[in-house]
């Protein structure tokens, strides 16, 4: 398997299917893994103004099992078991996006900690 990654933002111009929205700090979604395992992550401007990078997940209580979801062949990221979805779980959430900007209920966002390194060796 050589692809892991998926991700979607709004382009510069929505007459054209080329182009990439400037500056880079604005919103996008992303999912890694595979069509049975994957993780979710989403860019929203927070009440502070600036961008954040949440997680995805159920709004059930994380126990403490994680997953381990492969994001390129030699890296993958640690994963609370409510933040894993199957690629069919994971289209309804893009489409939701895609429509909306934003992540609807019922799914909740934990914020990453981006000073942290946030994936391992596989």
């Amino acid at each position: 398997m050589s692809e892991f990654t998926y991700s979607m933002w709004r382009g510069a111009d929505p007459s054209s299917i080329i182009g990439f929205q400037k500056p880079l700090t604005d919103s996008f979604i992303q999912a890694a893994g595979s069509a049975d395992q994957m993780t979710m992550e989403i860019r929203l401007p927070g009440p502070d103004g600036a961008t954040h990078l949440y997680t995805v997940g159920r709004p059930e209580p994380a126990d403490e099992t994680t997953t381990l979801i492969p994001i390129s062949p030699t890296r993958a990221v640690r994963v609370f078991s409510n933040e894993v979805f199957t690629a069919d779980e994971a289209a309804v959430i893009f489409y939701t996006y895609y429509l909306t900007d934003t992540v609807s209920q019922p799914y909740v966002l934990r914020e990453l900690d981006l000073s942290q390194e946030l994936s391992e060796e596989r």
